[in-house]
């Protein structure tokens, strides 16, 4: 079931919200995940252009960068009793690396019954992704039992950041999207290479 713009609208300005005081406040992907590159247009002011995964159990890793207090946003759909996953991670790179957590990226998750979910980020397991020969810090994840409909999520950079949002963990080579494409592997390791702009 398809939420109406207005609702989506609405829940994406509780996003934003909810964000900036997150981030204000503050004092690893699977092997055979899909990847999305994510445009400077995937924001939450986009809301019927944002990139939907219409099986939200499919791993797909989100790659993306933002400014200072820029967005990045992505939906998924899911069936009541289907396992939610997420996770946010930077590229264990320069200058993510160099951060402090109040100046990473912050990922927040509006469920279909509109609850907000601030993911910690204060994590730093290692990960390393060998097809595609890079490697990336986890800033933090959570799994849960679904609700049934689209969930909206959101990172939200403090100052300049790559990172990569992972969904789903159900490994596939292939998922049902719209308003998005599976990335190549010169474009994963083109976007992990160079840095930030603003940086």
């Amino acid at each position: 079931m398809r939420f109406s713009m207005k609702n989506r609208v609405f829940r994406l300005g509780i996003i934003g919200a909810v964000a900036m005081l997150g981030v204000v406040g503050i004092a690893a992907p699977a092997e055979a995940h899909v990847p999305v590159l994510l445009t400077d247009a995937n924001t939450v002011f986009t809301v019927d252009d944002l990139p939907l995964v219409l099986d939200g159990t499919t791993s797909i890793a989100f790659y993306g960068s933002t400014g200072r207090w820029q967005t990045r946003a992505m939906r998924i759909e899911l069936k009541a009793g289907d396992q939610f996953h997420a996770e946010l991670l930077i590229p264990a790179l320069a200058p993510e690396t160099t951060l402090s957590p109040r100046r990473l990226p912050r990922m927040v998750i509006v469920s279909p019954q509109h609850q907000v979910t601030v993911l910690a980020n204060n994590e730093r397991k290692a990960f390393f992704e060998p097809f595609t020969n890079t490697s990336y810090l986890t800033l933090g994840e959570t799994t849960t039992v679904a609700q049934s409909g689209i969930y909206d999520i959101v990172v939200v950079g403090v100052a300049p950041t790559r990172f990569v949002a992972v969904t789903g963990q159900v490994e596939k080579f292939s998922a049902s999207l719209e308003n998005a494409s599976v990335a190549s592997l010169a474009q994963i390791q083109n976007w992990y290479r160079t840095p930030p702009q603003g940086y």
